[in-house]
């Protein structure tokens, strides 16, 4: 049959169009329901009236859709497009349905609603606002007691509404209908679900206790998600769970599990975490475009949140010092003093939105010592060798059994031994290149089989961290917790930056560095010292002289759950050729030649009064002695 145009008429029989009809209001009733949904009338018919807002017993969360614009930056936000919920909801509870906020995190790793925390009362202290003299916990929530305000012991940590509040997972869905939604930062949000840290690679790859690279300080990722090159989602898989239950030789149930993960996952970080900055000034609806050093640190809302927990507790670095270093009140990085901060130096790398750059160039700023340092006889020492001289933080890891919050769990991790190691021992990396490292011994019990000690591995043998570790073995005959599998961590450290260390610190015939500790977990003991020595030569790498104050132990717990060093002081020890070999007539007379060298210094800076080119001069003989000015 030939075809034949024919009319749209010749179609529209009264069927087609009454269906025509209805598709059409169909489709244009549904959007205009969703524009008309997408409102925040009610929240700011309550929230900006200040005195409904008093009215009701709340008077602190009185707050106008202008301050949230001012204070977030956004000229044209809404209060449903951060919290969600129904902005056109005039009843409370209907309004405040599926309202994301501030997720309150208390020591059983479980979130607290936030209404048994406060009183009405507590109007001042109800509101994420910065108080209090010690800015690590300004966020956190505080109690009045006795005039007095002190933190409030209900509250661990705070995360912010872009985590999941069952797993406190950064939660891209979330992201999605929120800072990812269209027209807002939804580019910026797919680039971050592509990151190392977007999708938290590197913890989730630790499958259990022993896979895939060893043992971590971190332990492995309890019942988290499999590691993926994009984030799609968050939540719990108890798949890890399984291996480590084949590993132990006590039980270990989904329950302990995620007490544990949710731990983990309160580390790391989501959107809100680099970019809400509630501060006096501006008020709770603060915002940054470019994350300042405290988002990296958390911004006072305690440790082991973001690199308050991997930088200032594991590796013992700090930037920004006093409050934000353990032990508490340590200096600060000159960097930071100068107003640099971490972003600076570690820019966003090729995946775009949070593709954090882990090494930083000093040659972008320091060209003319990056230069110098490259001829010089110590080319084959990275900048922080001499100049990053000791680690704060743990300095024993223990994992035994104890409690999270209330309820027992086999892995209570034992990290509480603050202190200080120093000068730091210097390692080769895997381009042999001599760089400072933190080395401090870990212990888990109840290990069902025997281990093999492994000596130094690299856990990314291309390079994408120097960390190593050192399996030392698995030890019977200790009183309980058998068999106890120890370790040595060995992390990199690069903060923070100082004055160079004593050159007699490395060129000697051994590396000596000395750690010195206070116990302060609540569970085990009560508050004891202590502290050991770490020895890198010719013979090995061993941790020796280990000494500590009267320990009394807390009733219902033993020296093995908590302190099972104690019984393997002399296992520390791992076979190899660890020294920096010294010749001493070379050093006798490079030390001449810098004492030339600073002498020559000296009498310029004095004709020259600490010029520009003064500075180059003395920046170039002090990185390279050879150098002819």
């Amino acid at each position: 049959m030939p075809f034949k145009l024919g009319k749209i008429s010749d179609l529209a029989s009264p069927l087609t169009v009454t269906l025509f009809f209805l598709q059409f209001i169909l489709i244009t009733g549904f959007l205009g329901y969703q524009y008309y949904m997408d409102s925040s009338e009610s929240c700011i018919n309550c929230h900006g009236s200040e005195e409904k807002m008093k009215e009701f017993g709340y008077p602190q969360f009185y707050v106008t859709l202008e301050d949230v614009r001012k204070g977030t930056g956004h000229k044209t936000v809404q209060c449903r497009d951060c919290h969600l919920g129904n902005g056109r909801a005039w009843d409370k509870e209907r309004a405040h349905k599926g309202m994301l906020k501030a997720i309150f995190v208390n020591e059983s790793a479980e979130p607290v609603d936030r209404k048994k925390i406060y009183t009405k009362e507590e109007t001042e202290l109800n509101k994420i606002i910065p108080a209090g003299e010690n800015s690590l916990f300004e966020l956190l929530p505080k109690k009045r007691e006795n005039g007095e305000i002190s933190l409030h012991p209900q509250v661990r940590n705070i995360l912010w509404h872009d985590r999941n509040p069952n797993d406190f997972n950064f939660d891209p869905k979330i992201a999605e209908k929120t800072c990812g939604k269209r027209g807002c930062h939804t580019e910026e949000l797919k680039q971050f679900k592509n990151t190392i840290m977007g999708a938290n690679f590197r913890q989730r790859t630790m499958r259990s206790w022993l896979e895939p690279y060893g043992p971590h300080n971190c332990g492995p990722s309890f019942a988290d998600l499999p590691p993926a090159e994009v984030l799609k989602t968050s939540g719990f898989d108890f798949t890890n769970t399984e291996k480590i239950r084949k590993e132990i030789n006590l039980p270990f149930t989904d329950e302990q599990a995620i007490a544990k993960q949710r731990l983990c996952n309160v580390c790391h970080a989501g959107c809100l975490d680099c970019h809400y900055a509630p501060n006096k000034d501006k008020g709770s609806h603060s915002f940054i475009k470019v994350p300042d050093s405290y988002s990296c640190m958390g911004r006072g809302r305690g440790n082991s949140v973001c690199h308050t927990g991997s930088g200032h507790s594991r590796r013992g670095e700090t930037y920004i010092g006093k409050f934000y270093s353990i032990p508490q009140g340590r200096k600060p990085d000159v960097h930071f003093q100068k107003g640099i901060h971490c972003v600076e130096c570690h820019p966003t790398g090729k995946r775009g939105m949070g593709d954090m750059q882990r090494k930083a160039t000093c040659g972008d700023c320091h060209i003319e010592i990056e230069k110098a340092h490259a001829k010089s006889i110590h080319k084959n020492l990275t900048c922080t060798a001499c100049h990053v001289t000791e680690a704060g933080g743990y300095q024993i890891t223990v994992w035994g059994k104890g409690f999270i919050g209330e309820k027992p769990n086999p892995f209570k991790k034992y990290s509480l031994y603050y202190g200080i190691q120093k000068p730091l021992i210097l390692m080769k990396d895997q381009r042999g290149i001599w760089f400072p490292v933190k080395i401090f011994p870990h212990i888990v019990g109840n290990i069902e089989k025997d281990v093999p000690a492994t000596g130094i591995k690299f856990r990314w043998e291309k390079g994408q961290t120097r960390d190593m570790y050192a399996i030392i073995g698995t030890f019977d005959g200790l009183p309980s917790a058998n068999k106890h599998l120890a370790w040595l961590q060995i992390e990199e450290v690069s903060h923070p930056f100082g004055k160079a260390r004593d050159c007699k610190s490395c060129h000697r015939s051994r590396q000596i560095s000395v750690s010195e500790w206070q116990y302060e977990d609540i569970q085990g003991a009560e508050p004891f010292r202590g502290g050991y020595r770490i020895v890198a030569d010719e013979r090995g790498l061993r941790l020796e002289d280990f000494w500590h104050s009267n320990i009394k132990v807390l009733p219902g717990f033993e020296i093995s759950d908590f302190a099972s060093w104690i019984y393997l002081k002399d296992k520390w020890f791992i076979k190899g050729d660890f020294s920096i070999k010294v010749d001493g007539k070379k050093y006798l007379y490079y030390e001449k030649l810098y004492r030339d060298n600073l002498d020559k210094i000296k009498r310029l800076e004095s004709l020259r009064n600490n010029s520009q080119e003064m500075k180059k001069i003395k920046a170039i003989l002090m990185h390279n002695p050879d150098a002819k000015i």
